[in-house]
């Protein structure tokens, strides 16, 4: 398997418009208009797919938690403090 692709750090402005987005406050319709949307064909198949292949990947609970443990590790090293710009 090959180690993932390096990615370049996003810029200060990027970082703060996806936690504007993150962040913001949806009305009650917005958010009644998401959770309510039905969810494709093809986004089922992807989420059955994407099971299917982490329980045989990782088949006891102990080994799903310690892959889960492994990647929020990983990503949580990767972002940016909230206080502190993605150059420093």
């Amino acid at each position: 398997m090959r180690p993932p692709p390096r990615w370049n750090r996003p810029s200060a402005e990027a970082v703060e418009r996806i936690r504007q987005l993150a962040e913001r406050r949806l009305s009650a319709e917005e958010f009644d208009a998401y959770v309510h949307a039905p969810m494709s064909e093809a986004e089922r198949q992807e989420i059955l797919e994407s099971v299917a292949w982490f329980t045989k990947r990782y088949p006891t609970p102990g080994e799903r938690l310690a892959a889960a443990r492994r990647a929020y590790k990983q990503w949580a090293q990767g972002m940016p403090d909230r206080d502190q710009s993605p150059s420093e």
